[in-house]
């Protein structure tokens, strides 16, 4: 970290807002939609209607969560780069990051290519590849958040981050279960348990964007000389 001079470190703490910036067009969206569509009930829809093709908020919502897909593409793609070059941390931790790209990369244009077709959730083939869209990409989730804890945790180096991550694991893990059991069971509360499970990853961006800030810090530079 010696080498990196002032404009490599400003420029990198910058580009770590990305992260942030993502959520905000995340929730914008949902905001959004929600106030264009006045019937959406958030605590038995999921968020994938508000984009679904038939829905009166597509228009809207749509377009503000392209602002979510470049910013989001935009900060894995700065994770990979600095905690490669610059933080590398071990095998694990990086693999869980590879990971975590792939599936956003499906997602911005999985969901493109195959958007949920209407909000009843009919059996067209369009929205079955939305469904296995969401299939794959909760499935890497579920083992990228693993292989991230476990890096981290094997590091022995940041605890406190550590922490959060084996947290986030449980979390994510935890409510996407309950998500597919609230569809047979508590279908009142489907939308609300399913923003747990989304918004989960949200806090995800947002801490390890304010993570990187931190270790890119003066203090923190500092200390590795």
């Amino acid at each position: 970290m010696n080498e990196i001079d002032n404009g490599k470190i400003l420029a990198l703490r910058t580009l770590a807002i990305s992260g942030v910036i993502a959520v905000i067009f995340y929730l914008s969206h949902v905001i959004g939609g929600r106030m264009v569509w006045s019937d959406y009930n958030p605590l038995i829809q999921p968020i994938s209607d508000l984009t679904a093709a038939s829905s009166i908020s597509q228009p809207v919502a749509s377009r503000i969560l392209w602002g979510y897909d470049i910013f989001n593409l935009l900060f894995c793609g700065v994770l990979l780069v600095f905690f490669k070059r610059f933080f590398p941390i071990n095998k694990i931790f990086y693999s869980g990051l590879i990971l975590k790209a792939l599936a956003e990369l499906l997602s911005t244009f999985g969901y493109k290519l195959f958007p949920l077709a209407d909000t009843a959730w009919g059996n067209s083939f369009q929205n079955t590849m939305h469904y296995a869209i969401t299939a794959v990409i909760v499935f890497s989730y579920i083992v990228l958040s693993i292989l991230l804890a476990l890096g981290l945790a094997k590091a022995k180096i940041y605890p406190k981050m550590a922490r959060f991550l084996k947290m986030f694991s449980f979390i994510f893990i935890a409510s996407g279960f309950f998500t597919v059991i609230a569809t047979q069971v508590l279908p009142s509360y489907v939308g609300l348990i399913e923003r747990v499970n989304l918004y989960s990853l949200m806090v995800l961006n947002v801490v390890l964007a304010f993570w990187m800030r931190s270790l890119l810090s003066p203090l923190a530079l500092k200390s590795e000389d």
